[in-house]
Parts: C-alpha cells; structure tokens; sequence
C-alpha cells in the first residue's frame, strides 16, 4: 500500500450497522499517533445518495477534519454513481470502495454486491464508472468465491479483469458467498491472487488479533490486512499491532501505557472503550426526533457482535438491551463493569 502513501497497511472494515462516524472515532482514539489507518463506512446505496442530505443522513456523517475514510459504494449503474461520488467527494475521502462481496438476499435482486462477481467484463465497467468520476484511489472489496466454492483460476481471472479496468488496490474476503461469516478464511487464496497481481491485495476474513494481521502481511505475500467484526470488541487491536511491531507512540491521552493484553486487561478496556461509544454516538446521533433511538440500535447490536467475545458477553448485552436512554446505558454498563470482571476470548 506504499504506493499508494498507506504505510499502516491494516485498516477496518466496512460493517453494516457498525461503521459509522461513531465506531470510526472510537477506533481513531485508540491509534498511535502519527499512525494513519484506513476505516471504512457502511456500505452506501448509490440509488438513495444522490437524493440524500450529507448532514441530516446519518450513514453519511463525518467527523470535523476526518481523513483516511472510505465510502463503500453499492450499485451497478452509472446514473446513480456518478452523482453519489459527486454528492461524498465534499467530504474528502481518502478514496472509494466498490462492494462485490455482499451475500444478503435483497442486494442480489438487483445484481450489487457478491452478484457482480458472475461477469467480469460487467464487474470492470462497473470500476470503470467510478474512475470516470473521481481521481483518488478507487478499490473493490469482493469474495473468494461467487457460490458454494472458491474457484482459484476464476478469481484470479476476475481480478485480473478488474485491475485491467483500473481500479487502484482490491481487497478479498476469503470466504466463499455460501460461507458467509462463518469458517475458517482461506489466506492462501488471497495470497496466491496477490502474487498474480501489480496491485495491492488486501485480505479479510477470521482476522482476529494482532498476530493474525501481522502474519496475513508476513506469511502470505498480502499487501495489508482488513479486520472486521474482531474490532467490535477490540478497537484498540491498531495499538497493539504497532507495538507487536516496534513501532514507538501510543494513542493520545494514554502516553507511557502499554496496549491492553491479558483477558483481564482488555475485558476492562472494552467497558471503557464502550463508555466513550456511547458518548461517541450521543455526540453524533443524539439529537433530533427519533435520532436518539437510532443510536440506541446502533449501540445494542455493536454490544451483541462484541458479547461473543467474553465470558459471559451474553449477560453484558443484556444490559444493554434494557437501557431506553443513553444515561440508562452509560449507568448501566458502569454498573455492570464495577460489579464483574469480564475476560476476553483471543479467538473465537
């Protein structure tokens, strides 16, 4: 990714339902300084984004001055992605990416996301339709495979097809449609379509730790590493990449600490890091009819994604749930971590 100017080849992932302003400021506090990371929005739907109000949709909300942050595109149509980039590049983003890799039922009617991995000349004038519109990096995040199997002769077909058409690094979840979220990830895969390709090849897919995105980069031949669900329940896993690393600094306000590591350790900082979510989304979404809901849906399914990663996760949720106000969570999950000590999976 140097040369594309990333020299922290690791960055988040776009989630549904997580990857908002909120979610990618909280990440944000807990990365060293000078360290500049990639973080992604949710994926955004280029029939509803030029109709869309930049402040008042909250999918669309930024922080002030916030850099290094890519919207994910979801369309096939040039009529409706030449005016959605139009509408986000006042946004500076660092650059756009382009879903191939969504599996859910209702984005596959209208051939987005891991559909457009079924034609490869259809998938590359789709980046074509991009790169006529913008000139910061354009990338594609897509599949392993397009059904039941990874198809290696296929995928490195496809890819090939794609940077022929331009697009600037490619990111590959290394899964197969069918599997899902679920199963181990097929690094090999990944690291066989990068060495095949002159672009970066990012991979994604059961990257937990920091050992695990430090070996995706090490072991297997991939320009960076996309950590996905794992960052619910540890946004501070940038700061302990970088210590695994040697690299000096550590995020501001926490100068002279060491990132947390033993279950103990970050099962503590994750009832930290959600107290300040919460006053994250409060900050981003508390305001306005029915916005304060909207946060409180947001918090309660980032709190079910992360649960699965502690002992006793379940019992924290519920905590969660019962909150009607965002006092009423901040007292409850204050509560909760005064009165348990909750320890955190490596792996789940």
């Amino acid at each position: 990714m140097q040369n594309l100017g990333i020299k922290f080849p690791y960055m988040i992932a776009p989630m549904v339902g997580i990857s908002h302003v909120a979610f990618r400021e909280l990440v944000r506090s807990y990365t060293p300084s000078p360290i500049e990371a990639l973080r992604f929005t949710e994926m955004l739907s280029t029939r509803k984004l030029p109709s869309e109000k930049l402040d008042l949709t909250p999918q669309l909300r930024v922080s002030e001055g916030e850099r290094f942050f890519i919207p994910q595109l979801l369309g096939n149509e040039e009529k409706f992605i030449g005016p959605s980039v139009k509408k986000l590049l006042p946004l500076s983003p660092w650059g756009f990416d382009i879903n191939m890799g969504c599996p859910q039922t209702h984005i596959l009617r209208h051939n987005w996301g891991v559909r457009l991995m079924g034609d490869s000349a259809y998938a590359a004038e789709v980046v074509r339709m991009v790169k006529r519109h913008t000139n910061i990096p354009v990338s594609v995040k897509l599949r392993g495979g397009a059904d039941k199997d990874i198809d290696k002769n296929y995928l490195l077909d496809f890819t090939a097809a794609l940077e022929d058409a331009g697009v600037d690094w490619l990111t590959i979840h290394a899964r197969p449609r069918a599997a899902k979220h679920e199963g181990p990830a097929n690094w090999d895969i990944v690291g066989e379509v990068a060495q095949a390709r002159k672009i970066p090849v990012i991979a994604n897919g059961d990257i937990q730790t920091s050992a695990d995105a430090i070996k995706i980069v090490r072991d297997y031949n991939c320009a960076g590493a996309m950590i996905a669900k794992a960052a619910t329940a540890r946004p501070w896993i940038f700061w302990q990449i970088a210590e695994d690393l040697g690299l000096n600094g550590a995020p501001p306000g926490r100068e002279g600490e060491r990132a947390p590591r033993t279950p103990e350790e970050e099962g503590r900082e994750f009832h930290r890091s959600f107290l300040t979510l919460i006053d994250l989304v409060e900050q981003y979404f508390g305001t306005g009819d029915g916005v304060e809901e909207y946060g409180m849906q947001k918090l309660r399914f980032y709190a079910a994604l992360a649960a699965k990663w502690f002992l006793f996760g379940h019992s924290f949720w519920r905590v969660t749930t019962k909150a009607k106000t965002f006092q009423q969570m901040r007292e409850g999950v204050a509560h909760y971590s005064e009165t348990y000590t909750q320890e955190m999976y490596a792996r789940i």
